[in-house]
């Protein structure tokens, strides 16, 4: 019992480890780390965060922080919310088979690169709202359910609201079981929503897609689009 818990990483141990980092010029590296929560809200980090396989036993928050190179969350899990409201991310945030238990937002971030969301899996909702990315969003195979807690339910819901995004957005084969709004989205590439599954209705009112969208083999309850 004694050899777990000194292998967990508290919220010093990575203010340690970030510090650093910077001070080496190299990412802070957290690698199939157990971590305890972690809030890095309202920081300027001067390296990239790697978390790949990391498991964090309570929340991560990283609002309104600015990150000077890539955020990593590949295959890391994160059980309970992943908080990321206003994030400036310098590079990319490279992030497939994420699992997140308790909703991830990400309204108002930053991307100077991509995002790589593929085979992510969310409970709850993920908010992309106001998101301003760089590059390309691949979120191929991503999955959000719905989440019940003590104060109610969550549908599971996708929001991508006055989103820009400059390259394009690719949602083939992923599964929402709520709601997609994409109200006043702009995407100067494509928009990619073939044979993907949706509980609720697509919104799509006063939208601008440069490229094709392609809705080939897409099941939803209802769909209410306007460019």
């Amino acid at each position: 019992m004694n050899e777990l818990y000194q292998k967990i990483i508290f919220q010093k141990d990575a203010e340690r480890e970030i510090r650093a980092a910077e001070a080496e010029g190299r990412e802070a590296n957290f690698f199939n780390k157990t971590i305890q929560e972690l809030n890095l809200s309202n920081r300027e980090i001067k390296c990239g965060l790697n978390f790949k396989n990391a498991v964090f036993l309570g929340s991560l928050y990283l609002g309104r922080s600015k990150i000077s190179h890539d955020l990593i969350l590949e295959g890391a899990v994160v059980n309970n919310a992943l908080y990321l409201g206003e994030i400036e991310i310098g590079e990319d945030l490279i992030a497939p088979r994420l699992v997140v238990k308790n909703s991830l937002n990400l309204v108002g971030g930053k991307v100077g690169g991509f995002i790589d969301l593929e085979k992510t899996h969310v409970q709850g909702f993920l908010s992309m709202n106001k998101i301003q990315v760089k590059g390309k969003i691949n979120a191929k195979g991503l999955k959000i359910v719905g989440l019940e807690t003590e104060s109610g339910s969550i549908q599971g819901d996708l929001y991508f609201q006055n989103a820009h995004i400059e390259k394009f957005l690719d949602m083939e084969w992923s599964y929402i079981s709520g709601l997609v709004d994409m109200q006043g989205i702009n995407i100067w590439g494509f928009l990619n929503l073939a044979n993907s599954k949706i509980g609720g209705v697509l919104i799509m009112k006063d939208s601008y897609i440069k490229e094709e969208s392609l809705f080939e083999g897409m099941e939803c309850q209802e769909r209410i689009v306007s460019f």
